[in-house]
């Protein structure tokens, strides 16, 4: 589906991918991230071919990857907090050893509006504060470079308009 497809991005640029259903915009993403493989060709991300990286690597690379999921992607089982934590558990070699990670997990649903909501379940939640925890969470390690796939779908006009700003 991306055959031929070339891209090239340059720091502080925003670039909004657009096509209709099943033109290869989640593929794209997926690829870009090392979560699918490309059939051929290479796919450099921050001067790092990630076709050539080993898992340690490319899970290295990810920290400084924030992508967010078309349908937000948060663990059922585990509370707004837990999900928060998740990311600063698996990148914790990110993190300097004396990391406050509760304030972290605290200021980042406080930039999203939802402090409150710390100890809810995602079954608790709209959809929008589901897609907002979700952006709370692609935030929390500041990564470098952020990927939405579809940040707005399925919300209303309103909701949608409140990811937008979010998302600036």
């Amino acid at each position: 589906v991306l055959n031929g497809f070339n891209l090239e991005l340059h720091q502080g640029e925003n670039l909004v991918i657009m096509g209709k259903s099943g033109s290869g915009k989640s593929v794209m993403i997926k690829c870009l991230v090392g979560l699918m493989e490309a059939d051929s060709g290479t796919i450099s991300v921050m001067k790092h071919d990630i076709t050539k990286l080993d898992r340690e690597s490319l899970d290295i690379l990810r920290a400084d990857i924030g992508f967010l999921f078309q349908g937000s992607a948060l663990y059922d089982s585990m509370s707004v907090r837990e999900n928060l934590e998740f990311p600063l558990r698996r990148h914790s070699k990110k993190l300097k050893k004396d990391t406050d990670t509760e304030s972290m997990i605290i200021e980042a649903l406080e930039n999203v509006g939802l402090a409150s909501a710390i100890d809810l379940m995602p079954s608790e939640l709209s959809g929008g504060m589901k897609r907002r925890v979700a952006l709370a969470r692609t935030l929390i390690l500041q990564p470098k470079i952020i990927l939405y796939d579809e940040p707005t779908s399925g919300l209303d006009p309103i909701t949608a308009k409140e990811i937008i700003i979010l998302m600036q």
